[in-house]
This record gives structure tokens, C-alpha cells and sequence, in this order.
């Protein structure tokens, strides 16, 4: 009988573990969509945008984390939010007119200036923007794209 008793305790043990949801990395920093770019309550924020199964953006998540882990309680520090672009809700924007000569390394962002999620134009990931507000509108720019430059970024707010 007990070990019968101990066997319903081993399996509900596991049943139980089974069911426990583990946090991935970018499950702790607030994910957005892309409507959610321009309306998050702080005045000065960074936007840093990522794929599912990108190499530099799995590399440049620990760097995110420790970031946000750093300035989560700090309002002197600015706060970032995650942006997902295999989440089909974000695909649009992704890349949205390869033509466009805009800003990064390849000119294949259109981020400064803009003002709505429907202009903007993300040309690689792992990437990283900063949201401010200009003349009273929530207005994008342009930071960095690719690991060491989005690490180099992140570690110069901290200063």
C-alpha cells in the first residue's frame, strides 16, 4: 500500500512539474506589437527588434536581459521592450521597401523621424531604436544593428 501511495505521489509530482511554464529570456522584457511601438507610457524608451532562431539576436539577448534587469527600477534609465518579428502581427513592418535609403550600415532602415509603426522600416535583426518625443509626437530613431554595435549601445546608457 505505500508504495502505491508513493507512485500516486510521483506521478502527480510529475504531472505538476510537467505543466510549469519556464520563462524564456525576452518573456521577462514586455513584448510588443507593432501598434504598442509608439504608445508605452515613458517618454524615452528602446525598441529592440528580433527573430526566432536568429544567431546574433540569441547572442545579443543576454546583453537585452542584463540591461533591462539593470534599469527596471531606475527612472533616470531609459526601458526597453522587445519587439518579435516572427510574430505574424509584426511581420509587416519587417523590411517592408527594400528600396528605401535610409539609416544603419546598409541603408536598409527607414526609422528616423518616423512617428507611426506603419512607416517604419527594419532592415536586419537583431536591431535596436530609440523612441523620444520631438515637438510633442512619439518619434523614432535609429541606434544600432547587429550584436557587438546593439551591446556597445546598451552599455554606453549605463554610463
Amino acid at each position: 500500500m505505500k508504495k502505491v501511495i508513493l507512485l500516486v505521489l510521483v506521478l502527480v509530482g510529475l504531472f505538476t512539474l510537467s505543466g510549469c511554464k519556464y520563462e524564456s529570456d525576452m518573456d521577462v522584457v514586455k513584448n510588443l506589437v507593432q501598434q504598442q511601438i509608439f504608445e508605452q507610457k515613458e517618454e524615452k524608451y528602446f525598441i529592440f527588434f528580433y527573430l526566432d532562431g536568429c544567431t546574433g539576436c540569441e547572442e545579443t539577448k543576454p546583453s537585452v536581459m542584463n540591461y533591462y534587469n539593470l534599469v527596471k527600477n531606475d527612472a533616470s534609465k531609459r526601458k526597453i521592450y522587445g519587439v518579435n518579428l516572427s510574430n505574424p502581427k509584426n511581420n509587416p513592418m519587417y523590411v517592408k521597401n527594400p528600396l528605401d535609403i535610409g539609416q544603419g550600415t546598409d541603408g536598409a532602415f527607414y526609422v528616423n523621424g518616423v512617428t507611426n509603426w506603419e512607416d517604419l522600416n527594419i532592415g536586419s535583426t537583431p536591431s535596436l531604436i530609440s523612441i523620444y518625443i520631438k515637438d510633442g509626437v512619439k518619434t523614432a530613431k535609429y541606434v544600432a544593428q547587429g550584436k557587438d554595435a546593439i551591446i556597445t549601445a546598451l552599455e554606453e546608457q549605463l554610463r
